[in-house]
């Protein structure tokens, strides 16, 4: 069943106290978020009055509704699973451990509430555990690393997550701990009075803490660090950090290496109790903040004393299993909604329980208007030649965000045409063999005969958890069998790294000395990360942003072009020491990966800058119909785009276009791909992950997508969650089979 009307979910932490409306249809609403009642912002305040206000708060945040509401929390604090009973919460009470019965008390001021408690690591599993990739996973550990630090870990086999006689688990942050630094040791207080604790080192203030001590025992080497004269200038500690191991500052991994060392011996230990953990992920503000480079300590220390003979024999057998989680994949709000969902249905069995007979139905990302909304979709079974399949994970791509704000028309109510699918059933007739029930797929967006089927365009896309593959795409040859899908959300680029396949084996045939990327989109960062390897000689590239804050994201990205510049950078009369000065000779190959409307004056740019050089372009970028620029006169570029379709004919159809000033420029373009680009991407991104990986910037699910999609319609920038968007991974929620 569902709840009667959205769940109000929350989730309380030492900082912040924050809620929202959640349902399994419409996800997860606008949420708001408050200063946290708690001893770490009001260290004078005695516990009672703390704790009266902290229920207070939750009180109010639940609306009053007809026939009673139902709210799930996500609780900071060692509590008892069973019976929602606190026993301790260093961020929130300090070293007190008085039992508070929270849901009693709950209850006792709002009885019309159906209150559902769960510790806000349970909440933060839950969520992560619901996407369907990790179905097959036996045991999978969450660690959150914020203003405390606890794990959980589930059997998914079961759906149990087991607990001690207290109804505890996984409280690691009290655990005995030791840490050393500037070559001595290191002894801490941890926020609930002790010493020596893994939160003492490990947590969001004992990482400060570790800062003031490295401070004061290395003076000189802090105010000549990046960390030092970041927050002696004014900022923040934790961007200050983030930005100092951006810039590879020797000073600011010390700090991070001491204080994941701690956390590195908790998951060291439990990957030798338990083997069958198939997955570790870290958690919370210190660790998701950090990201890679947070990933990249703990390995350290896990390469240097990892598991006895496993970490030799099998070094990867360990490496496999820490994931650090991206933005919003573990999010306690969605687990507590998810929490207090199921237990409505076991303590309440309603219609959905039991069965109704109306029709099987399916979540998905569907359009409305400027906006898009989770919303549930019928699941058809498929017909003869059909296939039903299960997304898994999609990419969000430019040309999405712009039929979502009405710079094309396509009709589709459901977007999304890059990922991988999982086949769920297939219908009488389909020929093929390796298309069976299981099988890993992609489907290739662009039916070279059949302009009927477009995946996202004009045929419902891969932002739903069930999606028909008509009869058409899979006679056509269209869905392909994957003996490899890459790992985590990197299917997201597969197709537009098959795109930029498809564009640089058509641009090698020029033996270019110089690629010139226009566009700093995933395909923009994509081609100037392969070209090397897939332009078949040596070629020095120069990669055209947009705006200031590309330029600057790709100045810190770990795989960049040898010349980054603006527009402004490639006008004419610069001198020839700048990129633009070197265009003008030799053999350049042109590839512009911009959103139709910057086209054309991309194309103009790219060839004012490179008049003297032999030229090839490749219109990767959308045009409208017709497309006209002063340089061909009467020439229809957008024809000249059309004639190469989903990888027919091979090889591509090039024109040899005369200017306006007399030189002679090789122009193609391209709709669509050939599966053997697509199999080839899905393979690159097999071998060399970490070549890619880090353009991947955001993942959530099909709910956060409805948001997020929503935001990105309305608001022409591209920063979602306080940092640039390049790529956006949804990992789709799986209808049951």
């Amino acid at each position: 069943m569902s709840a009667p009307g959205p769940i109000t979910v929350l989730d309380v932490g030492g900082t912040h106290v924050r809620s929202a409306a959640w349902s399994p249809g419409d996800g997860l609403g606008d949420t708001l978020n408050q200063p946290s009642p708690s001893r770490l912002r009001h260290p004078g305040t005695p516990v009672e009055e703390l704790r009266e206000r902290l229920l207070a708060t939750l009180c109010a945040a639940v609306p009053r509704t007809p026939g009673g509401s139902v709210a799930g929390v996500s609780f900071g604090a060692a509590l008892d699973h069973r019976s929602g009973t606190v026993y301790g919460s260093a961020p929130l009470f300090g070293d007190e451990t008085t039992p508070l019965d929270l849901r009693g008390e709950l209850r006792t001021r709002r009885p019309d509430v159906r209150w559902h408690i769960v510790n806000d690591v349970t909440a933060a599993l839950l969520h992560f555990v619901s996407a369907p990739h990790r179905s097959g996973h036996r045991k999978v550990l969450l660690m959150t690393v914020s203003s405390g630090i606890a794990c959980r870990t589930v059997d998914l086999r079961s759906g149990t997550i087991a607990t001690d006689g207290c109804g505890l688990q996984g409280e690691v942050g009290h655990l005995p701990a030791r840490a050393r630094l500037a070559g001595a040791p290191v002894e801490l207080l941890c926020d609930c009075g002790r010493p020596g604790h893994v939160s003492s080192y490990a947590s969001g203030p004992g990482l400060r803490r570790m800062a003031d001590v490295l401070r004061e025992r290395a003076p000189g080497r802090w105010e000549r660090s990046h960390l030092g004269r970041a927050t002696a200038g004014g900022t923040a500690f934790e961007p200050a950090l983030r930005a100092a191991l951006d810039a590879g500052d020797e000073l600011a991994s010390e700090l991070l290496d001491a204080s994941t060392a701690p956390v590195a011996d908790v998951l060291r230990t439990a990957l030798c109790l338990d083997p069958e953990l198939d997955e570790l992920a870290l958690s919370g503000g210190v660790a998701t903040g950090l990201g890679a480079h947070y990933r990249a300590s703990v390995l350290g220390h896990l390469r240097r004393e990892g598991l006895y003979l496993t970490g030799e024999r099998a070094p990867q057998w360990t490496a496999d299993r820490i994931t650090v989680c991206a933005p919003g994949e573990a999010n306690g709000l969605i687990g507590a909604g998810i929490a207090a969902l199921d237990a409505e249905r076991r303590t309440s069995p309603g219609p959905e329980a039991a069965g109704t007979g109306t029709g099987a139905e399916h979540p998905a990302v569907v359009r409305e208007g400027d906006a898009t909304r989770l919303r549930p979709r019928p699941t058809p079974a498929p017909g003869p030649g059909e296939l039903s399949v299960a997304p898994l994970v999609a990419g969000v791509c430019g040309t999405d965000l712009q039929i979502l704000r009405g710079l094309r028309e396509d009709g589709a109510p459901v977007l999304g045409h890059e990922g991988v699918a999982r086949i769920v059933a297939a219908g009488p007739g389909v020929a093929d063999p390796r298309l069976v029930p299981g099988a890993r797929v992609v489907v290739n967006p662009t039916h070279p005969d059949d302009p009927s089927f477009l995946l996202g365009h004009n045929v419902d896309g891969m932002l739903q958890a069930r999606m028909l593959v008509p009869e058409s795409a899979v006679r056509g040859g269209l869905v392909v069998p994957l003996e490899q899908v890459p790992e985590g959300n990197l299917p997201a680029l597969i197709e537009p790294l098959a795109v930029v396949r498809y564009a640089l084996l058509a641009l090698r045939r020029h033996a270019p000395d110089t690629l010139l990327v226009i566009g700093d989109g995933t395909v923009g960062h994509l081609a100037v990360r392969a070209a090397r390897r897939w332009l078949g000689r040596p070629v020095r590239t120069v990669h055209v942003h947009h705006t200031q804050a590309g330029l600057e994201w790709s100045g810190r990205a770990p795989h960049r072009a040898d010349h980054r510049v603006l527009p402004d950078g490639l006008r004419d009369g610069l001198p020839a020491g700048t990129p633009a000065g070197t265009l003008d000779r030799g053999r350049v190959a042109v590839l512009i990966a911009t959103p139709a409307p910057a086209t054309l004056p991309s194309l103009d740019l790219a060839l004012a800058a490179t008049r003297g050089a032999e030229v090839a372009v490749d219109l990767v970028g959308g045009l409208r119909r017709p497309a006209f620029s002063d340089w061909f006169p009467g020439t229809d570029l957008s024809a000249v785009r059309a004639a190469n379709c989903g990888g027919t004919p091979e090889p591509p159809a090039v024109a040899r276009l005369t200017t306006a000033d007399g030189r002679t420029v090789s122009v193609l373009g391209h709709r669509g791909v050939a599966n053997a680009h697509l199999e080839y991407a899905a393979a690159e991104l097999c071998r060399d992950p970490e070549h890619y990986r880090d353009l991947v910037t955001h993942e959530t699910d099909l709910a956060g997508a409805a948001a997020i999609l929503t935001a990105l319609a309305r608001d022409e920038g591209r920063t979602v969650d306080g940092r640039r968007l390049v790529k956006l991974a949804v990992r789709a929620q799986e209808a049951p089979s």
